[in-house]
């Protein structure tokens, strides 16, 4: 490693390197992208794509060493996989059973005229490799099962089925991993973060019951999409830097219809 090293401080300017120079790094010392990325920050240099990250190298290591599994990869899960990626996060399990369809194009970050009838998973992976080509990004075109909790630190929920949420909170508080609950309808949403403690997701719905095969689909509008998986990515990344977040006893609503936005610490009920 330490011809890396050399070459590392070789070709830093301004305590910052250039993706360019981070993959020829990779190239001539035989070594994955998110090694010498790794390298780079313990060295206290900053890759130049994230020089605008209100974040220390420290932090950024520890968002490039941090593992997240995204549960859903329509309008929320899609939304918060794009910006993890963009903001350092270095490996992805995402989790979707689905391909898009044209209903898709009016929320969904990875929908696009090119994408439609192609796993979601895989659209996504392209698109996000595009960005950030030191992420590791495991594509799973499957319903979610207890090891793929296992796989991650952090579990984001981006599902739109209560009882689905309902059996992804009981995996998460039985290997005690947080999860990051969005729920998107209309102009409203909400977000919290759920823990074995505050058993979130059943005090949110608590009157799920098994759902029909074939549920009336929402309506949403996309700027609820970006507002709520905003917040999740956000609150993602403060649990991995062990920043404090209220939402970890409380839960936010939202109205984007009236702009009002309403922190409740009990009694949760679905806006």
């Amino acid at each position: 490693m330490d011809g890396l090293r050399r070459f590392i401080r070789y070709k830093a300017a301004d305590g910052c390197i250039a993706l360019i120079d981070e993959l020829a790094a990779a190239a001539a010392f035989e070594q994955p992208l998110a090694e010498v990325e790794e390298q780079v920050l313990r060295l206290g240099i900053m890759p130049r794509r994230y020089m605008r990250n209100c974040l220390s190298c420290d932090q950024q290591l520890r968002l490039l060493r941090a593992r997240i599994c995204v549960i859903g990869c329509g309008g929320l899960g899609g939304s918060v996989a794009d910006i993890l990626t963009r903001t350092g996060v270095g490996y992805l399990r995402l989790i979707d059973p689905d391909s898009f369809e044209e209903h898709n194009l009016n929320r969904q970050r990875f929908a696009t005229v090119a994408t439609l009838s192609q796993p979601k998973v895989q659209a996504a992976r392209t698109a996000l490799m595009a960005i950030n080509p030191a992420v590791n990004i495991d594509a799973v075109q499957a319903e979610f099962c207890e090891t793929d909790v296992l796989a991650a630190e952090v579990v984001v929920d981006a599902l739109d089925s209560a009882e689905k949420r309902l059996i992804l909170a009981a995996f998460c508080t039985k290997y005690g991993r947080s999860l990051v609950h969005g729920a998107v309808r209309e102009w409203y949403g909400q977000v919290g973060i759920a823990t074995a403690a505050n058993n979130l997701v059943a005090g949110l719905y608590p009157g799920a019951v098994q759902e029909s095969a074939t549920p009336s689909p929402p309506q949403i509008i996309a700027p609820t999409v970006a507002v709520i998986a905003g917040m999740q990515a956000a609150e993602t990344c403060k649990l991995l830097l062990g920043l404090p977040s209220v939402l970890s006893s409380s839960w936010l609503s939202c109205n984007l219809l009236d702009c009002e936005y309403e922190l409740i610490p009990d009694s949760p009920s679905i806006p």
